[in-house]
């Protein structure tokens, strides 16, 4: 008991940064760094003349070039640092890390046509990659927006959308651990060329890609991805909310074969969000690659309780391989989120952990997110 205590005094008193939803009221006399750097994140810095030329690259819209092919330039930095206590029957433990130390520049060209992105994370670590700096690219590519709702991409652009909670970057995530679903068959990032749309009922995002990940080696096989959203009530929001129903599929070769499909609906009314999501596959490729048989579900809530603060709930399933029914875990999660600044979050999640064929594990989870 002595150990859960202060394991939960230090996860109180732990930070690390992201994405907050909510943009908060400007107060004229702020004098808080975090504020003032928040204000020129946002764009919410009436008079650029009163910004250094180094801080307006972390404004909304960049340093901006006039009579000029390059049209801005603009910087971005991600932290996200997490603690993490574990307790089993048998022993616990008490980790922290650094999950994102990552700077993004995006350059924008052709009259705001075009854009060049490159985004490296230092923090992250896959043991089996050989190499230790390709696996830290997270994005580097070309993009070209050939009409008002198209734009074609080509390079290593963000996560394979092989399912919704897959597809989502950390910043974004509602709550500290991704689905079993998503965290397993997702985070795929690969070189490839992709068409992305979004029209006033239908979103698309369709690619074809090297099936290596973060470019670990070339030249194993092809892979298709494509994922399609249909938004009924587009025309009616504020009345009737905003429900996305979608579905994706994935096929590739990568040393083994690959067959994934998902489906997944949200539902999001006023303070008040819902999603759930199912995943199948006849062997996948996500961060790493399987020929295991896999199925796995979650169903998430959250409500916005005040304009800072979130509550959330969700239950999640997986099963890693349908050839050993026996080996399957149950994920029981709760967790509040806390909006400190317009960019920067802060989450405890409690995560239960039912095992078929493990011991099972309770988790107290902390972070804090930060974008600038």
């Amino acid at each position: 008991m002595k150990k859960i205590f202060i394991a939960f005094i230090l996860l109180f008193f732990s930070g690390s940064i992201s994405y907050a939803i909510d943009e908060i009221v400007l107060d004229q006399e702020k004098t808080s760094v975090f504020d003032k750097l928040s204000d020129i994140y946002y764009g919410k810095v009436e008079n650029k003349s009163d910004v250094s030329p180094i801080l307006a690259l972390f404004s909304k819209d960049g340093y901006e070039y006039k009579n000029s092919y390059i049209n801005s330039i603009k910087a971005t930095f991600l932290y996200s640092g997490h603690l993490s206590y574990t307790n089993t029957e048998k022993d616990s433990s008490l980790i922290h890390s650094f999950y994102a130390v990552e700077p993004m520049i995006t350059i924008k060209f052709n009259e705001n046509k075009s854009k060049a992105m490159f985004d490296i994370n230092f923090a992250r670590k896959i043991d089996d990659y050989d190499n230790k700096f390709t696996q830290k690219i997270s994005q580097a590519y070309i993009s070209h927006n050939i009409s008002n709702n198209q734009t074609i991409l080509i390079g290593q652009g963000a996560r394979l959308p092989n399912s919704y909670d897959g597809s989502r970057s950390l910043f974004s995530q509602e709550m500290f651990l991704k689905s079993q679903l998503g965290r397993t068959l997702g985070e795929a990032i690969s070189v490839g060329i992709r068409n992305i749309a979004s029209y006033k009922y239908i979103d698309y995002d369709i690619g074809i890609y090297d099936s290596t990940r973060y470019m670990k080696d070339f030249g194993k096989g092809i892979d298709f991805t494509g994922q399609i959203i249909y938004k009924p009530f587009t025309e009616n929001n504020e009345k009737s909310g905003d429900l996305k129903i979608g579905g994706s599929y994935n096929i590739g070769k990568y040393y083994n074969s690959y067959n994934m499909y998902s489906a997944f609906l949200g539902y999001k009314y006023k303070k008040f969000y819902i999603r759930t999501e199912y995943a199948n596959a006849d062997g996948y490729n996500g961060v790493r690659n399987s020929k295991n048989n896999a199925d796995g579900f979650y169903s998430l809530i959250m409500f916005n309780i005040h304009p800072k603060l979130d509550l959330l709930t969700r239950y999640d399933y997986f099963i890693a391989d349908r050839n050993y029914k026996s080996s399957y875990c149950n994920e029981y999660s709760v967790g509040i989120n806390y909006h400190l600044f317009s960019n920067m979050k802060l989450m405890l999640n409690y995560v239960k952990r039912n095992y078929s064929d493990k011991i099972d594990s309770h988790m107290i989870l902390f972070a804090t997110r930060f974008i600038l």
